[in-house]
């Protein structure tokens, strides 16, 4: 086997699902046995005991699969206060909620169809990538962009390599950007972080990145549960929460997610212009705290396309830990 395809066939045992499939499969198969063999039914806590259990334990054997354990670059979000209450329990007490919560959304029927339509887009994705990996990278927009919101936002997570990406394996948010609002001290909210409106970015207008044909909208989510404590909403009716998608320019979709639940002021085939407001920012689906997602990708679906690097205007590329003005 060559070089190349030993490191393809490790970036596919890398992948962000494996885990979850052979941990739900497994599951499900050790549950009816359980049932079967010792005649035991096992309990709510049993059964996400034994879930998280089997996920722990696979996504080491698909890590040490892949090559085992890389190189860190830290994340400058490290060196910044944690929101919400949930500081009080420590730095990374954040990973022992907002994950397993992740995690959880596979018993949603409604996110588990959206995770498995994720997953077979991987495949048609990937065999784009396959065919254009160097294309795709130096990729050049055929419109200019502007950035999707006015004033002074912190890039907190995104880049434009594959240890500062947003979600470097899943393919369609490759090169996508979560997008906040902090003060100097890099805070992100004021009082405690415990209600909505006490985060900076919150409700603020989100604007087209550039003209463009609306051609997907999703308005009629919730906004996630105990904001602060860095809960992903598990049971809402999308994981991108609401959001919209619109059509730049031939092969350039914006996606911009996790909006306000009736904020959105624009319908499917309305023409948008650069800076119109076409929502406000919220926490919806798997949010961890209030927040903008925006990235570009070659199609109109979430699950298929292949995410776009994208430089926007007066601000060129960006990556995490930069502030940048809009």
């Amino acid at each position: 086997m060559s070089k190349q395809e030993r490191k393809s066939w490790r970036d596919k045992l890398n992948a962000w699902y494996w885990p979850i499939v052979a941990a739900v499969i497994t599951f499900l198969v050790a549950v009816e046995l359980i049932g079967k063999v010792f005649g035991v039914k096992l309990g709510s806590l049993e059964n996400l005991a034994l879930y998280f259990g089997l996920y722990f334990v696979y996504a080491w054997i698909f890590s040490v699969l892949a090559g085992g354990k890389k190189e860190r670059v830290a994340h400058p979000a490290e060196n910044w206060p944690t929101s919400g209450p949930i500081r009080y329990c420590g730095r990374y007490m954040l990973l022992f909620t907002f994950y397993p919560t992740v995690m959880l959304s596979v018993l949603n029927p409604f996110q588990f169809v959206q995770q498995m339509k994720q997953i077979f887009g991987q495949i048609k994705a990937a065999k784009y990538l396959r065919e254009y990996e160097e294309e795709n990278a130096n990729y050049a927009t055929k419109v200019s962009y502007r950035l999707p919101f006015k004033g002074e936002w912190l890039v907190f997570n995104g880049g434009l390599t594959k240890e500062t990406s947003h979600s470097w394996g899943v393919y369609p948010q490759r090169y996508a950007y979560d997008f906040v609002m902090a003060d100097e001290n890099y805070r992100r909210h004021q009082n405690q972080g415990a209600r909505l409106h006490d985060y900076f970015c919150y409700n603020q207008p989100i604007l087209a990145a550039a003209d463009g044909e609306v051609v997907a909208v999703l308005d009629r989510v919730r906004p996630a549960p105990l904001v602060g404590f860095g809960i992903a909403d598990f049971l809402c009716t999308h994981f991108a929460g609401n959001h919209v998608v619109i059509r730049h320019a031939e092969g350039e979709y914006g996606f911009y997610a996790h909006l306000v639940k009736g904020s959105i002021p624009v319908n499917v085939g309305e023409q948008v212009q650069q800076g119109q407001v076409i929502g406000h920012c919220g926490h919806t689906g798997h949010s961890s705290e209030p927040h903008l997602h925006f990235h570009l990708q070659n199609g109109p679906s979430f699950y298929s396309s292949m995410g776009l690097p994208i430089r926007f205007e007066g601000a060129g590329e960006i990556t995490r830990g930069e502030k940048v003005m809009g």
